[in-house]
């Protein structure tokens, strides 16, 4: 019965006609950067969108087929202001065999209340990031995985060259210093166009961001976006490109 369970499981996940653009990558970043390792408890920072969902199936998927004894930890940090239900994530989780753990916060009014913050999306990514170090060090968790991607790898890397005169990356693996924990990148090699595509086909069951910021005009990254899908009309392939010439100053 239990077998059957996560033949189901697997295959609900795995869908079609993803093996080369979403299970193939993924599975060479978390070989190139050793992610995933025996008596790992890992937790998974679940927002409920698309990168987030996808990162889920992947370590579920990979602790359905390899031979690892490892435990997955899906956290919500939701807003006490947040319309979004986080009720579909919670039942998803329970249908994959996981508890979903929710954080409520007042997140909303720390970067949109009276004070104007000049960077709302890397303080939003910052106060996240603390409250999941928080939880796992009281949970004893050793590793964290976000559902950041190769575009927002490029991106970021382009973002710091053009606004910060820098070359920091965004790396697929990095051990958290402030912290004392590993932080996993495992959709480090796959491309947005590609999870968008697998997420709507396996109708996951994605939450609607009610962020202000995402379309703003002022955002950076937006910008950083729309000019890298107005230079893949003239080369498909500058997302690759980019990545590539990048690549040795990810590990």
């Amino acid at each position: 019965m239990e077998k059957e369970k996560n033949n189901s499981i697997l295959k609900n996940i795995e869908g079609k006609g993803f093996g080369k653009t979403i299970w193939s990558p993924i599975g060479r970043a978390m070989h190139r950067y050793n992610m995933v390792e025996a008596g790992d408890r890992i937790a998974v920072g679940v927002s409920g969108g698309k990168d987030s969902m996808t990162t889920l199936n992947a370590l579920v998927r990979v602790k359905k087929i390899a031979q690892i004894d490892f435990e997955i930890i899906p956290i919500h940090i939701h807003s006490n202001t947040d319309k979004a239900s986080y009720e579909k994530i919670e039942k998803y989780c329970e249908e994959l065999g996981l508890k979903l753990q929710v954080e409520p916060t007042n997140l909303s009014d720390m970067l949109f209340g009276e004070k104007e913050v000049k960077n709302p999306c890397f303080l939003c990514g910052r106060i996240r990031r603390g409250i999941l170090y928080r939880m796992m060090k009281e949970q004893n968790i050793n590793k964290l995985a976000l559902g950041h991607h190769k575009d927002d790898i490029i991106e970021t890397f382009l973002m710091n060259v053009f606004y910060q005169g820098n070359m920091k990356m965004m790396k697929p693996s990095y051990i958290s210093e402030e912290y004392g924990v590993r932080v996993i990148r495992p959709l480090a090699y796959v491309e947005e166009a590609d999870i968008i595509r697998y997420v709507k086909k396996q109708e996951l069951p994605v939450v609607a961001s009610d962020c202000p910021y995402e379309t703003s005009e002022n955002s950076k990254r937006l910008r950083v976006k729309n000019l890298i899908r107005e230079l893949a009309q003239e080369n498909k392939d500058v997302r690759s490109v980019v990545f590539n010439s990048i690549k040795e100053m990810l590990d």
